[in-house]
């Protein structure tokens, strides 16, 4: 009997998140096995990835689920932006105004720049992911063909901002995931193996495609940009268009691959732990950053043993506080409110 699917969901949340935390405090020598991205940019892969499974099996009202996915971002990212504009206003009389741009209408995404949350800049871009679905892809059939398109309008979209050195909106636009969200509404139907038959080989496939795929972009010229490094091989046009062909290549690939050996390993007590709290984790970790790396630099003032210590505070600390805060407000409650006053006034978006 096959497992169920929320084993692969977990891990693959779980870990992503992680991937997230950990590269925000490690570089090199990591940072070489994804170029020209960088690690961390893996989590969100799988987050987008998630997201586009979680809705392609969607029967129900569409306007309703849009609304469940987006009121938890918001509202955490909401909360988090208050209490960094309260700390930024004593601390240096600054609202840090930038971090309320993604919770309008996501127009942060129209803008060169992070804003002053690093990590906030994606509650923008997943309310464009969920819109989009709503206005449009639950309409369509995902199929190999539409998946191809969709990988040549990405890889076109994001080499034209990369030439115009807007390189962070090439990062913050919903094209630079589409290929990821459509993969994962096609691979919706897929199942957890019933087996752990496999898994070995996968992961020593995995490890080996990320080995060479290191010597291998080692041998070219990769500046070192963020959040894209650019391959220099010709022309500033032919570098940006190598260079979103290639990222294209890492999300989609590191992506089928962690499908591949997450669908075989049964996700237990402390995945789920980790995979739930994700949101206060991916929102929260930078702000608590700034909190406490002068606490931790009095014990640890720099290297290894620093970062290692940040990175168990950010995703273990930050994930107990996130337990707790769930169990303080209820979210789903205040969420189940909201959502009957809206249809009160606008009956219609109850409907199918």
């Amino acid at each position: 009997m096959d497992k169920v699917r929320s084993d692969f969901v977990d891990w693959m949340k779980a870990v992503g998140m992680f991937l997230i935390v950990f590269g925000h405090f490690f570089g090199d020598p990591f940072n070489q096995f994804t170029q020209p991205v960088y690690p961390k940019q893996l989590g969100v892969a799988m987050f987008v990835f998630i997201m586009g499974w979680g809705l392609g099996k969607v029967n129900s009202t569409h306007y309703q689920v849009g609304y469940n996915r987006i009121f938890p971002m918001f509202f955490w990212g909401g909360i988090i932006a208050l209490f960094i504009s309260m700390i930024s206003f004593f601390a240096i009389q600054d609202l840090a105004e930038s971090n309320y741009a993604p919770l309008f209408l996501g127009i942060n995404v129209i803008f060169n720049f992070f804003p002053a949350n690093p990590t906030t800049w994606f509650i923008g871009t997943y309310l464009h992911i969920i819109l989009l679905w709503v206005i449009v892809f639950r309409h369509i059939k995902i199929t190999p063909i539409v998946l191809f398109l969709s990988l040549i309008f990405e890889i076109v979209f994001r080499s034209y901002f990369i030439n115009d050195n807007s390189i962070f909106i090439a990062y913050m636009s919903l094209p630079n995931w589409l290929t990821l969200f459509l993969l994962g509404m096609y691979m919706c139907q897929q199942k957890d193996h019933s087996s752990s038959s496999g898994l070995m080989v996968r992961v020593i496939g995995w490890a080996g495609f990320l080995i060479i795929w290191a010597i291998t972009l080692n041998n070219f010229d990769v500046s070192n940009r963020f959040p894209f490094k650019s391959i220099e091989i010709s022309s500033q046009f032919i570098n940006a268009l190598t260079t979103s062909s290639i990222v294209s290549v890492v999300y989609l690939a590191n992506t089928l691959f962690s499908i591949a050996v997450f669908s075989r390993i049964k996700a237990g007590r402390i995945v789920r732990f980790f995979s739930r709290n994700t949101i206060i984790v991916f929102i929260g970790h930078m702000p608590l950053y700034f909190v406490l790396e002068p606490i931790v630099r009095v014990v640890f003032p720099s290297g290894w043993p620093k970062r290692l210590c940040i990175v168990l505070i950010m995703y273990i600390g930050l994930s107990w506080l996130s337990e707790l805060l769930h169990k303080w407000i209820k979210v789903d409650s205040i969420k189940k409110w909201g959502w009957e006053k809206i249809t009160r006034f606008v009956p219609k978006l109850a409907k199918p």
